[in-house]
């Protein structure tokens, strides 16, 4: 009996035992496993942190690079030919690259009208733009990630200020960009924390778009005055001229988009530029034209001298110049400027002919428009920035405003000049220019309260007789030297001052009469995209 109760004993000691291992073991990988899933939620945490540092420097990587390109200040100005950009930051580093500029200078078309909401951009072809970026139809600029067949996909439309609104079949696509490549590391971009660790490293794509802007003036030994503006010379202005038959001057420009605007000048001659090339037409009636607005590629008006017993007033439908005779009374005018808000409300101002200095479109009738109050005087601009926001600029410091129905003498107390141009970014950010005065030239700027001469202007100078700008801290003002050699002349704002800039290879004795800055008032850039080394 004792021997099988000792067998029993052992018996059971020999199971506990085995067990007790069992749950050693079992002990054992629960342990290893919740130190395992401590060390990847740690290494995940590392990652993360890692991942979000190395975008941030390549984030940093491209707005450097912007920065350097579309700063306000144009001497700071970097072109994007060339750009490298290498910085160590905090715990990284990140560099950056260019390729480029691209330009189209054969643009593709529209192929189909195109409504305001389209998330894809059919063309007749996509050959010669870059696989993403920017377009810009008539005003509009659009992002799009990128190309099917002739589509361009991905899009985002109405950016950076500009509106998505429709657009008819056979408008040009304009491109002209820079491609950005920002490489960003931690801690360093040749050896991150973990080597040939993903995360240690990030890289993004990015597509700047450029600016462009053309000036033009009086005809110079037989050619047309044409001056462009960062196109195909990076950061200067570089000349431009197109040779014709006879001596026309041109007095208006206005560029729809980069492939796409339309210069004005004396004997019905209009220039229209292709994105390529300029071709000239002859107008009727065939006088001076001194102002030219587009709503859109087919929906232009330019207005200028008197015909007969009318101001000359034409419309271009996207294929044709059409005379419209204004409706109603109308003066003896001779018309200097016009603008748009919209294709259905534009105004026209010039001289003073039987109480008629003011012209209004309708989308389908100008009409001549009797104001008491500005009877006699000499409009030689108009803006508006809405249908109840405009202003008109002219002879002997006369300065009308529009604030709501109906026009009003507007008094500044500014120097009694002439003014010849004026240019809003918004309600309360407008710029009007004009004659020296005061051994100066003559800017003065709206801040939605008061006109006040800006201080900082250059001098001597001359003449000022355009303004025209990218936004509230990028301009640029063109005229003519009145040292008795009529030079042509540029001073450019950058949100603190007007500072004059002199580029060689100009045209002599030529005054620059009119300037226009491609798009609308705010065109920085396009959308980045992350790209996995």
């Amino acid at each position: 009996m004792k021997i099988k109760h000792y067998n029993r004993l052992s018996h059971q000691q020999g199971y506990l035992v085995f067990i007790a291992v069992i749950l050693i073991v079992v002990i054992g990988f629960i342990g290893l496993a919740v130190a395992e899933m401590f060390y990847s939620s740690t290494r995940s945490t590392s990652d993360y942190l890692q991942a979000a540092k190395a975008l941030f420097l390549a984030e940093s990587g491209i707005e450097q690079a912007t920065h350097e390109i579309l700063t306000s200040t144009v001497a700071n100005r970097s072109a994007c030919s060339g750009l490298s950009i290498n910085n160590s930051i905090g715990a990284g580093a990140y560099s950056v690259t260019t390729s480029g500029p691209f330009y189209v200078s054969s643009p593709s078309t529209v192929s189909g009208a195109l409504t305001a909401t389209a998330t894809t951009i059919p063309v007749v072809s996509t050959t010669g733009y870059q696989s993403a970026g920017r377009l810009m139809i008539d005003s509009e600029l659009i992002n799009y990630s990128g190309i099917s067949g002739n589509n361009f996909i991905g899009v985002t439309r109405g950016v950076d200020g500009s509106t998505a609104t429709t657009h008819a079949s056979g408008v040009s696509v304009g491109q002209y960009q820079c491609g950005l490549s920002s490489a960003g590391g931690v801690t360093s971009l040749t050896a991150p924390t973990i080597p040939n660790d993903p995360f240690g490293k990030r890289m993004l794509l990015d597509n700047i778009q450029l600016q462009e802007a053309w000036a033009m003036g009086n005809a110079a030994s037989s050619k047309y005055t044409l001056i462009s503006w960062n196109l195909p010379t990076e950061v200067t202005w570089t000349n431009e001229s197109t040779a014709i038959s006879g001596s026309n001057s041109l007095t208006g420009i206005n560029m729809i988009s980069t492939v796409d605007g339309w210069a004005v000048g004396a004997a019905g001659k209009f220039l229209h530029w292709n994105g390529n090339t300029w071709a000239v037409t002859t107008v009727s009636p065939a006088v001076t034209y001194y102002g030219v607005y587009c709503n859109s590629s087919h929906d232009c008006h330019a207005v200028g001298a008197k015909s007969g017993s009318k101001p000359s007033m034409v419309h271009w439908n996207g294929s044709t110049w059409s005379q419209i005779s204004p409706g109603g009374s109308t003066g003896n005018n001779t018309l200097q400027s016009v603008h748009c808000d919209s294709s259905s409300d534009c105004w026209a101002v010039g001289d003073n002919t039987a109480g008629k200095d003011f012209y209004q479109w309708n989308g389908s009738t100008w009409t001549g428009v009797s104001e008491s109050s500005l009877s006699g005087y000499t409009f030689n601009g108009v803006y508006c920035n809405s249908s109840t926001d405009c202003w008109a600029v002219g002879a002997n410091a006369t300065f009308a405003r529009k604030s709501g129905a109906s026009w009003a003498n507007f008094t500044t107390g500014l120097p009694a000049a002439q003014y010849n141009s004026v240019f809003c970014n918004n309600s309360s950010d407008c710029w009007a220019a004009g004659n020296s005065n005061g051994g100066k030239d003559l800017l003065v700027h709206w801040n939605g309260s008061v006109w006040s001469r800006d201080a900082s202007n250059p001098s001597p100078i001359g003449n000022l007789l355009s303004v025209s700008c990218a936004n509230s801290n990028d301009c640029w003002s063109v005229g003519q030297s009145t040292s008795g050699t009529n030079s042509p002349i540029f001073v450019h704002w950058d949100g603190t001052s007007w500072t004059q800039f002199s580029p060689s290879g100009m045209p002599s004795n030529t005054p620059l009469n009119s300037v226009s800055i491609v798009g609308p008032g705010s065109n920085p850039h396009s959308a980045w995209s992350e790209n996995y080394p």
